[in-house]
């Protein structure tokens, strides 16, 4: 039922000028944080988290979403003109969309893909304001135990989806539970796992942690690989330029020529989105790959729009669902969403079941603001694709200490404690280590948010339940339930990969005999 009280308030939230303004300029810097090469949508919201401390929030809410969106299309611009795509999520973009480039064809790829994201985004924005209510109204009949279980549901589908290897996946999740244990002890109010330091009996404050493991983290790994001058690199970055000032633009007709693909990018990235660790980069090949294998006589891959439309359809659509397990169970479905839920409870509005009755408000303002920013995000997009096109050239040498300037100063800000920075600074060393193993960053950001609300849950379980686990935990049909799928969720997780490694090796054995 829609409370049109609260209709009201929140489409005078979104309706002023402050908030658009912010809008404006968060889809603008996403669109060129995405175009930059090695940025992600994560990172361009961890470093502009700190402005958003002493925002209204409209206007939080309008700068974090407006990154979100524009960081996702943004990383198709160098993906398309350079064959490297910005963002992870942009990877799957670069098969038909450099060929088409190369064929003097870079407007028209830049422009499937930008209708094509749009499309999709708000389809999915759509499907979202259906979904979300719904699943809250559900989540407020589950107790303490069954909230538990939804909770380790997500840690165990985060550390098991998260990643080629799935011990990888989950460490990172149980580091990230460690990491939330950190501080005073809820129930007994007892400093636990401090390490003796008085500045971390309040915790560890979740912006230096973020900021420290997706924007320093990557400063660090830069400083280790210096950048190179490729010579052939630059020939193509020239050779696009040039491709883009003579191309032809793209038909409306050949734009609903690719409504299969658009389609099963938005079925295939909103039921990818509503799953939490999966995220966009996801969403982006199992799109592509479904639409490949749905159309084999288009000839994706060769160079074709349809291809570009799969896969920019099927990041894009992640969007709006990766915050439904946000605002109806409290669980961010992403590390982005895991920052737009931080930057809400700075707001004073908590994500949970309860949420939809105790800050409606907050609620429509963030769906109206998911639809608006669509809107932005095509027009914004028009104007400066050609020209973010060529921010991939920005020498990182430049770019590298502009982000680490802004991680320090970002950390510093939000309390004004030195602690923080050399806090944010600790991760980055950690975020470091991961990239360097190979370890997804996500469940740990994730599960880190989880842990005190998973510990209150199972505290205020077992008060209830007067300390017997068995009987706490297995309460009810539901919380069976839910522990069966998250133990089913480790064990399928690992017979789809022993099953991968067979795949690969009998492969490698045929690849041997024809030799």
């Amino acid at each position: 039922m829609i409370d049109y009280a609260a209709l009201g308030q929140a489409i005078d939230i979104v309706f002023q000028l402050n908030t658009l303004l912010w809008l404006l300029v968060g889809i603008s810097v996403g669109i060129g944080v995405g175009a930059m090469p090695g940025l992600q949508a994560s990172t361009a919201v961890a470093l502009m988290l700190p402005l958003t401390f002493t925002m209204p929030l409209g206007s939080a809410l309008g700068l974090l979403i407006g990154l979100y969106k524009g960081a996702i299309f943004g990383g198709s611009i160098s993906a398309i003109s350079f064959s490297t795509p910005g963002t992870p999520e942009a990877a799957a973009t670069v098969f038909d969309g450099y060929k088409l480039m190369r064929a003097g064809k870079g407007r028209k790829a830049l422009l499937t893909a930008l209708y094509s994201s749009i499309t999709a985004d708000l389809a999915s924005d759509v499907l979202t304001i259906m979904i979300a209510p719904m699943l809250a109204i559900v989540a407020l009949k589950f107790g303490p135990a069954e909230r538990f279980w939804v909770m380790m549901l997500a840690i165990t589908l985060i550390g098991s989806l998260s990643g080629d290897h799935l011990a990888k996946g989950l460490f990172s999740a149980a580091f990230g539970l460690f990491i939330g244990t950190i501080g005073t002890d809820p129930i007994g109010a007892i400093s636990r796992n401090t390490f003796g330091l008085w500045w971390l009996s309040d915790g560890i404050p979740f912006p230096p942690m973020l900021i420290g493991v997706f924007a320093m983290a990557m400063v660090f790994n830069e400083l280790l690989n210096p950048p190179m001058i490729d010579a052939a690199k630059d020939q193509a970055r020239k050779l696009a330029e040039n491709l883009l000032k003579k191309s032809e633009g793209l038909s409306a007709r050949e734009f609903f020529r690719c409504w299969k693909e658009i389609s099963i990018g938005f079925g295939v990235g909103s039921f990818v989105g509503l799953l939490p660790g999966l995220g966009a980069t996801a969403g982006a090949f199992l799109s592509y790959a479904v639409a490949r294998y749905a159309s084999p006589s288009k000839g994706i891959g060769s160079g074709k729009i349809e291809g570009i439309a799969a896969a920019e359809a099927g990041n894009n659509a992640t969007v709006g669902p990766t915050l439904v397990p946000l605002l109806a169970f409290g669980i961010p479905g992403s590390a982005t969403a895991a920052l737009i839920g931080g930057a809400l409870v700075l707001q004073g509005a908590t994500p949970s079941p309860r949420m939809f009755e105790l800050f409606p408000h907050v609620i429509y303002a963030l769906f109206i603001i998911l639809i608006v920013g669509n809107i932005a995000n095509l027009g914004l997009g028009r104007i400066f694709a050609f020209a973010y096109a060529k921010i991939g050239e920005v020498p990182k040498q430049y770019l590298i200490p502009v982000i680490g300037i802004m991680a320090i100063v970002g950390s510093y800000v939000y309390e004004e404690n030195p602690y923080h920075v050399l806090l944010m600074l600790i991760f980055g060393l950690v975020g470091l280590v991961f990239r360097l193993c190979k370890i997804p960053e996500a469940p740990m950001v994730i599960t880190f948010l989880l842990a005190p609300l998973a510990e209150e849950n199972i505290r205020r379980a077992l008060l209830i339940g007067g300390g017997d686990w068995v009987a706490t935990l297995m309460n009810s049909p539901i919380s069976i339930a839910l522990a069966v799928l998250s133990l089913g969720s480790i064990v399928f997780s690992a017979r789809v990969r022993v099953y991968q490694r067979i795949a690969e090796m009998r492969a490698s054995e045929l690849g041997d005999l024809r030799e």
